[in-house]
């Protein structure tokens, strides 16, 4: 009774596969294999148009924004509700929340700060380190210079330097940067290796690349090449020789003075950043712990999926029970990662993993692994639906673990909407990872237990 209340689609799926079986045996049966996979596959079909038609074809370029402080405080929120979630699923996290409240409290705290963080990058041979000894020996206020090799994540600004026009390297770690929230100013360092008018063609044509990311060039010369001088010596003599020019820097200690004088658009920005950081590690804890909660149901439900395909040793009864237990699962699983769905969506999810399962072929792989293990036990696998069985399991515990996989992911993303078109690749990674390893092996060992009827079956 307890199940059937709290398990509708299990149940009800459970219950018309026994139905069509019983009218299978009198010869009665209304719908054959067939229209019972087409319908599923239509359903699923529908349901995957849908989803692909709200998908876009071209990823936008990511664009620098300017962070609201309304942003920041909704951001706070969230995080502050994180830690109480984490709390109220797993009594005993508090003191991984003491921390977690902690880093909230600093986080509040340096949205007071004047002092910006400026880190320095880019490729080799840009001039990096000569334009990092040339800011920090004029000691602009209130700003401190970097220039890290990995961890920037404290920079309020990230200065990348480049040399010529820019790389295909370079666009790529400049929309990385945006991407993560960076405020982001791109140099051309070495401008004096141009002719005026070279300068002002390359100069244009970065900030044309750069312009549709809403970040702004500057173009500047850390270390320029000596020139030549020509003197005159009171002897009549005409010396000459080469002279180190000063580093022409103006364009960038404007920008960074501007910055100075209002800092907090750039300590927004990096407040928010570190927040969803960690909003991140805050939602790490919690899958962990509801990962452990989530692995007991997949393992009750793919012995349900066990014994239904060895007692019942019909195609259009599999699927049917499948589908069922799928649909059960999404919402299970759904339930366990606050997840929230109706189950007309798990129902329609279930149908989609029931297709890719089909589509990639796993229903056969599977049977094929599982029975070659299956040989070494020779009682067991002379039962004809030994292989159904443990197979409709395993695939029962692929679908569930590649649930967890996408629930996790999607607890981190800043969206509520659902989209499962990732899950076959998921799917067919978890089932190659399990082949090349003792995994299987392992399952059959487990789950022979669950097929009491198998020694029956075979004598």
């Amino acid at each position: 009774m307890d199940i059937a209340i709290k398990r509708p689609i299990l149940i009800g799926g459970l219950g018309l596969s026994a139905s069509l079986w019983l009218l299978d045996v009198v010869h009665h049966m209304p719908m054959d294999g067939s229209l019972v996979l087409g319908a599923i596959a239509l359903g699923s079909g529908v349901w995957w148009f849908s989803q692909q038609r709200q998908r876009s074809v071209v990823p936008a370029i990511p664009k620098q924004v300017t962070v609201q402080r309304d942003a920041i405080d909704q951001a706070l929120d969230r995080t502050d509700q994180l830690i109480e979630l984490l709390l109220t699923e797993n009594s005993q996290a508090a003191a991984q929340a003491e921390l977690y409240r902690t880093d909230y409290d600093l986080l509040l705290d340096s949205l007071e700060r004047i002092d910006l963080k400026v880190a320095i990058t880019g490729n080799k041979a840009t001039g990096k380190t000569t334009l990092l000894t040339c800011l920090q020996t004029a000691e602009t206020a209130a700003l401190t210079f970097t220039e890290p090799s990995d961890d920037i994540s404290d920079a309020d600004l990230v200065l990348l330097v480049i040399a010529g026009d820019m790389t295909a390297s370079e666009l790529n770690r400049l929309e990385t940067l945006v991407s993560g929230g960076y405020q982001v100013l791109v140099v051309l360092n070495k401008q004096d290796q141009y002719t005026p008018m070279d300068q002002a063609v390359v100069l244009d044509r970065i900030k044309g690349r750069v312009a549709e990311r809403n970040v702004e060039a500057v173009a500047i010369a850390a270390n320029p090449n000596p020139i030549k001088v020509r003197r005159h010596a009171e002897s009549g003599e005409i010396l000459e020789f080469f002279e180190q020019s000063a580093a022409d820097l103006e364009a960038l200690t404007q920008k960074l003075d501007s910055f100075a004088a209002e800092p907090s658009s750039l300590v927004m920005a990096t407040t928010l950043r570190q927040t969803k950081a960690l909003q991140q590690r805050i939602t790490a804890s919690l899958n962990e712990y509801r990962r452990q909660k989530a692995m007991p149901v997949i393992e009750k439900m793919q012995w349900i999926a066990a014994g239904t395909a060895f007692a019942n040793p019909i195609v259009t009864v599999d699927l049917l029970a499948t589908a069922a237990i799928n649909g059960q699962l999404v919402l299970d699983i759904g339930t366990i990662y606050d997840q929230k769905f109706s189950m007309d969506q798990a129902k329609a999810a279930a149908g989609t993993i029931a297709e890719l399962t089909v589509k990639l072929g796993l229903v056969e792989l599977a049977s094929q692994a599982l029975g070659t293990v299956l040989k070494s036990h020779v009682t067991t696998y002379l039962a004809g639906g030994a292989v159904q069985g443990i197979s409709a399991a395993y695939l029962t515990r692929l679908a569930g673990l590649t649930l967890i996989d996408y629930f996790e992911e999607q607890s981190l993303l800043d969206t509520t909407e659902l989209n499962f078109e990732g899950l076959g690749s998921r799917l067919q990674t978890l089932f190659q990872q399990a082949r090349q390893s003792l995994a299987l092996k392992d399952f059959v060992t487990q789950a022979l237990p669950h097929l009491p009827k198998a020694s029956t079956v075979a004598s």
